[in-house]
């Protein structure tokens, strides 16, 4: 039979097949009794072909199916005894075949495993490329740009910090608070440490070239720095004189109100005065009427009365 595929030059896709292109791959390399043999015990794909251990064993067994008894006269031999004897090259065709699709198989896992450390060696190229340039930049710094990006990121961290630490102003200042001191050793490389007011003197590590302060920040954290329980006590005085002085006010306002007549209490002393007033001048203007009303003795009456009183 004409034989369109070889197993040194089989399709690419050959792993994936199923179904009819399956079976047409497996009859152009085999022939068409194998192919009916495939599909009697359901071998539909190049998967499970590979899988199956040996697809002849069927024909081995004592099966009463007049299907197989067809096949079993395709690829045996009858023998006297009435017994089958698989043909060799039928047995050889599908081990070469499974052993061929095997090979395939290895290659490519093979070629995606090469492929995929390239990729990835790429990749590490490209990450040690931009991670050497990034070095070779920061290296590049100057002391005083060394030094302002320090400044900098102790800036950041007190403004991102004063609420934790309960302080309404905290910046750090340098020769105030820490003295900072960089410098370039022998191989170029940045060193730097950073002396706390307290007395602590710290080492400054780096990320990459450039410097971090994290260490500076974990000491001022700690219950031993001295000059942080300072920055605390002094930032609270302010806070606590305002509070006495508004304590203060408010004791001052309290003791006024309790010296002074309420406003309720001059209106009432107000209103009783000005009732009493007119009763008082009633009084008076009846007396006065009184006396206008009463006669005046005349002077002959009164001579008159005084003759009278003689006699």
């Amino acid at each position: 039979m004409h034989r369109d595929y070889y197993f040194g030059h089989l399709p690419s896709n050959v792993l994936a097949l199923s179904g009819y292109e399956f079976f047409q791959f497996i009859q152009s390399i085999l022939g068409e009794p194998e192919v009916n043999l495939l599909k009697k015990i359901s071998v539909k794909t190049t998967s499970s072909f590979m899988n199956i251990e040996d697809p002849l064993a069927v024909l081995k067994q004592d099966i009463d199916d007049e299907e197989l008894e067809i096949l079993k006269k395709q690829l045996c031999f009858k023998m006297k005894n009435d017994n089958y004897l698989i043909k060799p090259g039928v047995e050889s065709g599908f081990s070469s075949l499974q052993k061929a699709l095997k090979e395939k198989l290895n290659q490519q896992i093979n070629s995606s495993t090469k492929k995929k450390q390239q990729r990835n060696g790429d990749v590490s190229s490209i990450s040690s490329l931009t991670l050497s340039s990034q070095e070779a930049k920061t290296s590049s710094f100057s002391l005083p740009e060394h030094k302002s990006h320090v400044l900098q990121l102790i800036k950041k961290w007190c403004n991102d910090n004063k609420e934790n630490f309960n302080l309404e102003n905290f910046q750090l200042e340098e020769d105030i608070d820490f003295t900072l001191n960089i410098q370039f050793d022998e191989n170029s490389t940045v060193q730097a440490t950073i002396k706390c007011k307290c007395g602590k003197l710290i080492s400054l590590c780096r990320n990459g070239s450039k410097i971090q302060v994290s260490n500076y920040y974990k000491h001022l954290h700690s219950f031993g720095c001295s000059r942080m329980k300072e920055i605390k006590r002094d930032n609270r005085k302010p806070q606590v004189q305002q509070q006495q002085l508004q304590s203060t006010i408010t004791s001052l306002r309290v003791l006024t109100s309790q010296s002074c007549v309420s406003p309720v209490e001059a209106h009432a002393d107000e209103m009783a005065d000005t009732q009493s007033t007119p009763n008082e001048s009633s009084v008076s203007r009846s007396q006065s009427s009184l006396n206008l009303k009463r006669p005046i003795p005349s002077g002959s009456q009164h001579s008159a009365s005084t003759k009278r009183s003689r006699r």
